[in-house]
């Protein structure tokens, strides 16, 4: 893609991005999902290249800190809050579980996603809750899903949905293929040459926008990955998490903001009775690993909900997109991330299996 052509995308993404910048000054309106127009020129810098060690790694276990805190503080509120336990599957096994409030909770789950639910009148600023436990990821490839409920995986999200013009793409790049696994190579292959990544901004991930644009970062992956394989009949589940670092950086203790920005989603796809997961971002982002993020993922990650159009225990006021984040209501209003409150992750890496 030309230098021209890239700008022109990234221009074109300010209809359903923000950047970190204007997303933490507090500029998405609650109710109106109001979206700045911003977008950094460095936003499209890729990286050089992978460290293709972390295709060799079987597991990381890391001691995990999930903390939030509020920058302001309300007296006469009605507080709600919603923070993400760690998924338990067959990839991640989460032990030593230990909740830290400052106000009542429980501990709810709602089909595939749990939650450490917190409602109070009022709340002070500084450190209000955190979750502390040992998870341990492995990585994954093909399995045998014979026993998955598959069919579930063939409702799309009001994110995801085909047009003319998707359709129109999909049924010239499969032809007569019918295979659900070559199927995927092609739109994984297809979707990786001719979309941009970007990476430092938030997105809705809509199916329809992230096909024109032909730019995005994960969620605009995984959503156009998603319709055009259902419209194939074909089943996809989304996951979604947070990426841990990837390189040097992997060895050393560290903190994460847990926001969209490292928000991160990856999928797995129903082929004859096998799992193919699939990275199409990360291969993107990481040139050397697109052949490894066909049918395997990395390690360095932490999943936190399953399926996007999310309702919690309880409900929260509004839809969730996804939930790898806390999710925040004030009399019953969604209240803004970065301006209301934050949340961290602090990391330790106490073990790598290669």
């Amino acid at each position: 893609m030309k230098d021209s052509q890239i700008r022109t995308a990234l221009g074109s993404l300010s209809k359903q991005n923000i950047s970190r910048r204007a997303f933490l000054a507090g500029a998405v309106a609650a109710a109106g999902y109001m979206l700045t127009r911003r977008l950094d020129n460095a936003a499209a810098a890729q990286p050089a290249a992978a460290d293709t060690n972390i295709t060799k790694i079987k597991s990381l276990t890391y001691k995990i800190e999930y903390l939030t805190e509020f920058l302001t503080s309300s007296s006469n509120d009605s507080i709600r809050l919603w923070l993400p336990l760690p998924v338990e599957e067959a990839q991640q096994v989460v032990t030593n579980l230990s909740i830290e409030s400052k106000y009542p909770y429980t501990v709810n789950r709602a089909s595939d996603n749990g939650v450490v639910f917190i409602e109070t009148k009022g709340i002070r600023k500084g450190r209000c809750a955190a979750l502390h436990y040992t998870v341990k990821r492995n990585a994954a490839g093909i399995t045998d899903c014979k026993g998955d409920d598959a069919l579930r995986y063939l409702q799309l999200s009001e994110w995801e949905k085909w047009d003319g013009e998707i359709a129109k793409y999909v049924d010239a790049a499969v032809g007569p293929e019918t295979d659900p696994a070559r199927i995927g190579r092609i739109l994984y292959d297809g979707i990786i040459d001719r979309t941009t990544y970007v990476h430092k901004l938030c997105s809705r991930g809509v199916s329809t926008l992230a096909f024109e644009d032909k730019a995005g970062r994960c969620d605009d992956f995984h959503a156009l990955f998603r319709t055009m394989m259902v419209y194939k009949k074909i089943p996809v589940k989304w996951d979604q998490g947070i990426m841990l670092p990837y390189r040097a950086e992997l060895n050393k203790k560290g903190t994460i903001e847990a926001d969209c920005i490292n928000s991160h989603s990856w999928l797995k796809f129903y082929a004859g009775g096998k799992c193919i997961p699939v990275d199409i971002s990360e291969a993107k982002r990481w040139p050397a690993l697109r052949e490894f993020y066909f049918g395997s993922l990395t390690a360095n990650r932490i999943m936190f909900s399953c399926g996007r159009g999310l309702t919690l225990l309880p409900p929260q006021a509004e839809i969730l997109n996804n939930f790898s984040y806390t999710h925040a209501e004030a009399n019953g209003i969604p209240m803004i991330y970065g301006h209301n409150y934050r949340t961290f992750i602090r990391y330790e890496l106490i073990r790598k299996e290669i």
